[in-house]
């Protein structure tokens, strides 16, 4: 027996004793047998009770370290761990989630745990902590929870119900909210990555679809302008100098140039068209955007120009050019929303200072010196200065803005164009958008087609083999394919074009091929045309521009290109290019087109 038990032995004899004697009880008066006896049980029952205490000692030994294990497991677990009360304090906290929060122990031990949450989670959560404290059966809740140092993190918590007699009277139980806390801040940066990716491709697919329907409807109003071109030509060919029609037949055949111009530029913004650098006229590209920048933007805008003459020409892609516009005059519009408004358009040149270039994105160290400028204008919304700084985010949107469509595009491309880009706008003032686009202060001079050459009096001979899928163009091609004194044979197609050529080669100057057909295209028919004959004369003809096409040609002996639509003038001026100067081979007369 240790010291410690014999004086706690000693000091329970003591209070025994003394109430022994407050009872009056004497010492029993025994015979010697019989105090023999009573000595032996007393040693005996000595010997129990040693037993017990070393029993009971042994389990509160197990007791006490079961308590430290549980101690070392929840505040080491991986996840924190706390215990609410009633009223949503902290009852207890492991080390883990004071980690979480940089925070002390002691000092959370007695808080609202409310207060470790942001604003709106924290109005959250006191709404619903009384029904999540009666019953967390198959509850959860996420919320933003605050650090003491550093940023918040997602929390991810799931509760249950608790007793305990601590601190109160035996036998009154006190129900506890035990939550367990984990944070979700990774997995909810990957469910947001996930979007973005999804929301990418989104809107690749629904670009993709928009190449497709533009390359469609290009093609068909293409064929339709063709027809309404080619009438409006001839028409002109057959009538006097001087006639009351001349000056209708001329406003439709410029209408109809400025739809193929449309229709270029609906190519050109859904990125069918090809990357070509050029000197750009900034004024000249606006004029040429005002009818379809006026039909993208809300009715209830004014729309308003302020273009500078005389501006120097900048280097770039028009088509990319054009998108900047688009995008930003888009943009403006969606700002107005449902309310009158103005969007402006402005241009001009200044001298930019390294110290103004540093104030605009894309500040990657760019040149002093002149910039043609792009300002567009709106009297929208406007935003304020944390929007601002997110707008140029790929997928970044607000609803309230409408800003965010398209403007993550516009800064690759002025990128691209070694450019600058400013923002200034104020909430419920307007945003004006203004791009830097370094000057071409002296423009190259470069070689182009002659123009204006007109079909005068020039006649060609020989036969030409018309290929198009579309009826009415091969209608109006015969016609004026006729007019100019050629013999014309006609296919459908690239195969049976292909039937025709092999079966009447020698008689055929020219073939005139369609680029975009069903079962063997343009330029497929072509490949099997140069191996049946390497000299054959091919002239190509599309909706898409000349440039675009010239690359898939490159070295294969095309012998011109003409566009869709086209008049009389340029169908002669292509024709005499591919054919000679000295026009086509003289033979028979012509035969009489036929469809095969």
């Amino acid at each position: 027996m240790t010291e410690h038990e014999r004086d706690e032995a000693k000091s329970l004899r003591e209070k025994a004793e003394a109430s022994a004697a407050r009872r009056g009880l004497e010492a029993p008066k025994l015979s010697g047998e019989q105090a023999g006896k009573l000595v032996h049980e007393l040693q005996v029952h000595q010997i129990e009770l040693e037993i017990q205490n070393e029993e009971l000692r042994r389990l509160m030994s197990e007791l006490e370290q079961s308590r430290n294990q549980f101690s070392q497991l929840f505040h080491q677990a991986p996840i924190g761990y706390l215990v609410l009360n009633d009223v949503g304090q902290i009852h207890e906290v492991n080390e883990t989630f004071c980690r979480m929060v940089s925070g002390k122990r002691e000092r959370l031990i007695g808080s609202p745990f409310s207060e470790c949450m942001e604003g709106d989670d924290r109005g959250v959560f006191l709404a619903r902590y009384r029904a999540f404290f009666s019953n967390p059966g198959g509850k959860s809740l996420e919320a933003l929870i605050l650090r003491a140092q550093g940023p918040a993190f997602y929390a991810h918590m799931e509760g249950a119900i608790i007793s305990t007699t601590l601190g109160r009277q035996q036998g009154e139980s006190v129900p506890l909210l035990f939550l367990a806390v984990t944070d979700i801040t990774e997995r909810k940066w990957a469910e947001e990555k996930r979007l973005q990716l999804e929301r990418q491709m989104q809107q690749t697919q629904k670009l993709e679809s928009l190449g497709v329907l533009a390359g469609g409807i290009a093609h068909d109003f293409n064929n339709l302008l063709t027809v309404i071109l080619g009438n409006a030509s001839l028409a002109l060919d057959e009538l006097p100098p001087i006639t009351p029609a001349r000056d209708s037949l001329l406003s439709i055949e410029e209408t109809s140039l400025r739809a193929a111009e449309l229709c270029r530029q609906m190519l050109a913004y859904s990125g069918k068209g090809q990357s070509i650098i050029e000197n750009i006229r900034l004024r000249d590209l606006i004029g040429e955007m005002v009818s379809l920048l006026k039909a993208s933007i809300s009715k209830k805008a004014i729309f308003n120009l302020n273009l500078k003459d005389s501006l120097p020409p900048l280097r770039g892609d028009p088509s990319q050019i054009r998108q900047v516009i688009m995008n930003l005059v888009i943009n403006a519009s969606e700002a107005l929303g449902e309310h009158s408004g103005a969007i402006t358009i402005s241009t001009g040149v200044m001298e930019c200072s390294r110290e103004y270039l540093s104030e605009a994105f894309l500040d990657e160290s760019l040149a002093e010196g002149s910039y043609v400028w792009l300002e567009v204008s709106d009297t929208g919304c406007g935003m304020d200065h944390d929007i601002q700084r997110r707008i140029f985010e790929p997928f970044f949107t607000t609803k309230f803005t409408g800003r965010g469509l398209g403007l993550s595009a516009v800064l690759g491309i002025v990128r691209g164009h070694k450019g600058a880009l400013k923002v200034y706008s104020e909430p419920g003032r307007g945003t004006t958008f203004k791009v830097l686009f370094p000057a071409v202060l002296e423009e190259r001079v470069l070689a182009g087609r002659s123009q204006g050459m007109k079909a005068g009096g020039w006649k060609g001979a020989g036969t030409i083999l018309l290929v198009d899928d579309e009826e009415s163009v091969r209608v109006m091609g015969t016609r004026m394919l006729e007019r100019l004194g050629f013999g014309v044979l006609i296919a459908v197609d690239g195969r049976e074009a292909l039937d025709i050529y092999r079966e009447r080669r020698e008689e055929i100057a020219l073939v005139l091929l369609d680029l975009t057909m069903p079962d063997l295209d343009g330029e497929e028919a072509f490949r099997e045309l140069r191996r049946t004959d390497p000299q054959v004369c091919v002239v190509m003809s599309s909706g898409h521009t000349e440039s675009e096409i010239a690359p898939r040609f490159a070295g294969k002996r095309l012998s011109g290109f003409l566009q869709k639509p086209y008049t009389l003038d340029a169908l002669s001026q292509c024709l005499r290019g591919a054919l000679g100067a000295g026009g086509p081979p003289q033979g028979s007369a012509p035969p009489r087109p036929r469809e095969t």
